[in-house]
């Protein structure tokens, strides 16, 4: 019997042999690719003003060509939306735009050309598909069965002045294949491309369709974060649909507009078999894995998942337990798809060297950023188990962009690295994939002190995954005395009030349960005098010393804990993993 799903294992075996292929010799593959970039682009607008027409070689490149940031774009990105201008950072056309989270304010917009959609289209659906059948097939000795199931996520976007869509790269594969979605999707059309976002209850309409299905065999979002928030309502929210499912209606207290309630009415059913079968399995509690309970064709789940998503990770396999594989489905940016995973059941991937050009900073064991003056590597110069800052050049007119993404180099596939996203340099904390900055942070707590009346002597961050949902706590040392308990609890009002202005993404996911109410905790006085002179003896030059901004090691979680003043469980928390 063939299966729709087939056809995604034809052309992901097409990117796979790809992949075997040119990680023999990373180094020629990059060659290739600079060589095709710089041939295509050398007479665009901004190629002509980096001298691309002076480049014949890898050394030609990095000597000629500066780094570069999303500052030397953005009067070019602003023209080609606004304008509608050509030829202006590459010679190509622009079919998209791809979002990606900013600092504050806007976020950058990146033209996509053919080239790097056509290769994200490939290796971000249909390499996925393929990775699933071969890995099933010679682990499990099963075949892949057609394939259905929900896609637990939002593939809305928005158009630009010059009438293009401007998406996430995560989203752009699904959105061009739309018209099949119905083939192996029980999430109807209506729910992944909603008209009126924040209107929808769309956790639950996601569950009712998939849980009246016994034939789903996967469960998939662009992020594990999404699936274990819909397992997280499952368990709260079953026995209304249960009832729903019995009876064919719809809860009048589940969200959508009236024109959606009267569209889905009409297609559910009362279906008092199916909501006996699955209130049994409910009733029997949700210790037991409870996906492959109420779906007992599951074969699988995806979602990108990098190493700050690892304890979404372990929720979902509470639910779908230790035998349904998930799938990383790679690791790709707004700037480019850069590694995919060639197995299931991993946390890295391997570098795809024929797509896009790469080089790499070195990060050290103790510094946070990478020295921009030294020569950057390449793939075939990476060491297992070293840290590196990506700097990326792709077919969309980005070059020698530095992403900030520090990435540690895990062993190899063939002659070329399979890397770990470990964080992005820019960012303090991403603890649902909400993508907080740097400048989000700082803005946050300055107008938060100011607010409430207080002065910071300092602060620091810490993704605080010690409760369910996960939240930020920020550790302070407040001048004078400590404050009141009702001081306190008017920073952290403030705290969460100021993030929801500052980033869109931390309002939605707060509106969506997938981040807590912030805690606020505060610190001995000199804390912050008493770090510095910790890192002096340890032979750290003080005017290399920067503002500790987030908790992000071992060492600055114990030292930084242990000065906490207010009681909380967290503290406790924290220094009890050191203390064992």
């Amino acid at each position: 019997m063939i299966y729709f799903s087939d056809f995604g294992v034809l052309l992901g075996d097409v990117s796979r042999a790809q992949i075997k292929h040119h990680t023999k010799n990373p180094l020629k593959a990059q060659k290739s690719v600079l060589k095709k970039i710089v041939r295509r682009n050398k007479n665009c607008e901004y190629g002509k003003k980096i001298n691309l027409k002076d480049v014949h070689s890898i050394e030609d490149y990095q000597r000629i060509v500066p780094l570069s940031t999303y500052d030397d774009y953005a009067p070019y990105v602003d023209r080609m939306i606004n304008n509608g201008e050509k030829r202006l950072t590459f010679s190509g056309i622009t079919v998209r735009y791809a979002s990606s989270s900013g600092s504050v304010g806007k976020p950058k917009i990146l033209p996509k050309g053919i080239n790097d959609l056509w290769k994200m289209q490939c290796i971000g659906f249909s390499v996925s598909v393929a990775t699933a059948y071969h890995w099933m097939k010679e682990n499990l000795g099963v075949r892949m069965i057609n394939q259905l199931g929900p896609l637990v996520l939002n593939l809305t976007g928005q158009k630009s002045e010059d009438g293009k869509n401007v998406n996430g790269a995560g989203q752009i594969p699904l959105r061009y294949l739309r018209p099949i979605l119905p083939f192996f999707c029980t999430s109807p059309i209506e729910v992944l491309f909603p008209q009126l976002e924040g209107k929808m209850d769309t956790a639950y309409l996601h569950l009712r369709f998939s849980l009246e299905n016994k034939k789903v065999s996967y469960l998939g979002s662009v992020v594990v974060t999404l699936l274990t928030q819909m397992f997280d309502y499952l368990e709260e929210n079953w026995e209304m649909l249960c009832d729903d499912i019995e009876k064919g209606i719809i809860n009048p207290n589940v969200e959508m507009s009236d024109e959606l309630r009267a569209k889905f009415s009409k297609k559910f059913k009362p279906n008092p078999k199916r909501a006996a079968e699955l209130r049994a399995e409910f009733e029997k509690g949700f210790s037991d894995p409870i996906a492959p309970r109420i779906w007992p064709k599951l074969q699988w789940a995806y979602g990108m998942m990098g190493s700050n998503l690892l304890v979404y990770v372990e929720k979902l396999r509470k639910n779908i337990g230790p035998r349904v594989p998930i799938h990383n489905m790679g690791y790709a940016a707004a700037e480019g798809f850069f590694a995919a995973p060639t197995d299931l059941n991993v946390n890295d991937y391997v570098l795809l060297p024929w797509c896009i050009f790469l080089e790499f900073l070195p990060i050290g064991e103790d510094d946070d950023h990478a020295d921009y003056t030294q020569k950057p590597l390449l793939m075939n110069e990476l060491e297992v188990g070293k840290y590196y800052e990506m700097i990326v050049t792709n077919f969309s007119g980005l070059y020698r962009y530095k992403i900030e993404d520090v990435v540690k180099v895990t062993r190899m596939y063939n002659n070329t690295p399979e890397i770990e996203l470990k964080f992005r340099q820019n960012l303090s904390m991403n603890v649902a994939n909400e993508k907080t900055t740097t400048e989000m942070v700082v803005a946050a707590a300055d107008n938060t002190a100011k607010e409430v009346g207080v002065e910071f002597k300092g602060f620091s961050f810490y993704p605080d995954f010690s409760t369910e949902p996960a939240r930020y706590t920020m550790l302070c040392e407040v001048r004078g005395d400590t404050p009141d308990e009702e001081t306190r609890q008017k920073l952290i009002a403030e705290l969460d009030h100021q993030f929801d202005e500052i980033n869109e993404k931390y309002y939605k996911y707060r509106r969506w349960g997938m981040l807590g109410t912030p805690e606020v905790l505060f610190l001995k006085d000199h804390t912050y005098t008493d770090y510095n002179k910790y890192l002096e003896s340890k032979g750290i030059v003080l005017n290399q010393i920067k503002p500790v901004t987030v908790l992000n090691s071992e060492e600055r979680e114990q030292f930084f804990f242990s000065h906490v003043v207010t009681k909380a469980d967290v503290v406790d928390f924290v220094l009890g993993k050191y203390n064992k």
